[in-house]
């Protein structure tokens, strides 16, 4: 296993200039808030026994890159609108040419072990990858908060302590092509492949929850999600979907706005600049390219939180959940 790099290192810039990193350079391997030289901090909101907060050391696991040839630009893109993003080529498409849905093959998932690189982890979008700027990006905390605030990218790793860790996402169609081959259901072919494990770094919802001054929870009992894609579902909306306020505002639960995977700001298809992380939960939850969170009464209303991320009971078919007015069987 290839050594950790030093803990104080300056993040390249990202590799598609669309995605560029801001002008001004600042280090995105510690938060000014924390004032502890990149230590977790001890505390009412820490139950950690390692001996002065210290968290492991990840970047021992995913630095140097795990061996994997670099992605390209895939001639299959060439006609859509993903044509600048790079991807690896040994993926195996589940869709067809757009949108992107993937996953690596299983020998090359299991070879490289724990720890997934990028380039390989599976990948589920529903549309076009939002182009994306590090300098202009906003996340709009609104709704039922005493301080709404839209925060830069830089106010967010800046402003806040940041955590890392590994979280193993699973799209929760994974082996649906076996379920398929048994009855039919309206998701596409997911292999076994659809899981991976990488180490993401970010921010604590709950903390930016906080300072935003979150109101009672008899009022506020849901935190809502919405990321940047324009998507035909129910008629033309944005991505979204939402955890209970319960999960969200858990310390425990480290639900987290993420902005590296694996020691480099995230890739496109990965939801380049922020996303989030919400580990024990499927993929679908884990919104990309998060620009909005709402805090609210009612559980988000958005198409693809009440009818295209759902698994439904044995004896409910497509047919039925429709003409009740319920969710599809398709998950992300």
């Amino acid at each position: 296993m290839a050594a950790s790099v030093e803990y104080n290192r300056q993040v390249s810039a990202h590799p598609w200039p669309t995605n560029a990193q801001p002008k001004a350079a600042f280090d995105l391997f510690s938060s000014s808030s924390a004032g502890n030289g990149g230590r977790r901090r001890s505390g009412a909101d820490s139950d950690s026994d390692d001996e002065d907060g210290i968290p492991p050391d990840w970047r021992s696991l995913y630095s140097p890159r795990l061996d994997v040839e670099p992605s390209v630009k895939d001639p299959r893109d060439e006609a859509t609108s993903d044509a600048w993003v790079k991807r690896h080529p040994a993926l195996v498409r589940l869709t067809g040419k757009h949108p992107f849905n993937s996953e690596p093959p299983l020998p090359r998932l299991m070879s490289h072990g724990f720890i997934t690189p990028v380039p390989l982890h599976y990948v589920r979008n529903h549309g076009a990858v939002p182009r994306a700027d590090w300098s202009t990006w906003t996340v709009e905390v609104t709704g039922l908060v005493k301080r709404p605030v839209k925060l830069t990218m830089e106010e967010l790793v800046t402003g806040f302590q940041a955590v890392e860790f590994p979280v193993t996402l699973v799209c929760a169609g994974n082996r649906r092509k076996e379920q398929n081959m048994v009855r039919q259901s309206s998701g596409f072919n997911w292999g076994p492949g659809a899981i991976s494990t990488t180490v993401w770094r970010g921010v604590r919802l709950r903390d930016v929850l906080r300072r935003c001054g979150v109101m009672g929870a008899g009022v506020a009992s849901n935190v809502c999600f919405e990321g940047a894609e324009d998507l035909p579902g129910g008629g033309g909306c944005k991505y979204g979907t939402s955890l209970r306020r319960s999960v969200a505002m858990d310390p425990a639960r480290d639900v987290i706005l993420a902005y590296m995977q694996n020691g480099e700001p995230l890739a496109p298809d990965h939801g380049f600049p922020v996303r989030v992380i919400v580990p024990g939960f499927i993929g679908g939850r884990m919104v990309k390219w998060l620009k909005r969170i709402v805090v609210a009464c009612n559980e988000s209303e958005s198409y693809y939180h009440y009818r295209d991320n759902r698994v439904l009971p044995s004896h409910v078919d497509a047919e039925l959940a429709n003409a009740e007015a319920g969710g599809t069987s398709r998950s992300a």
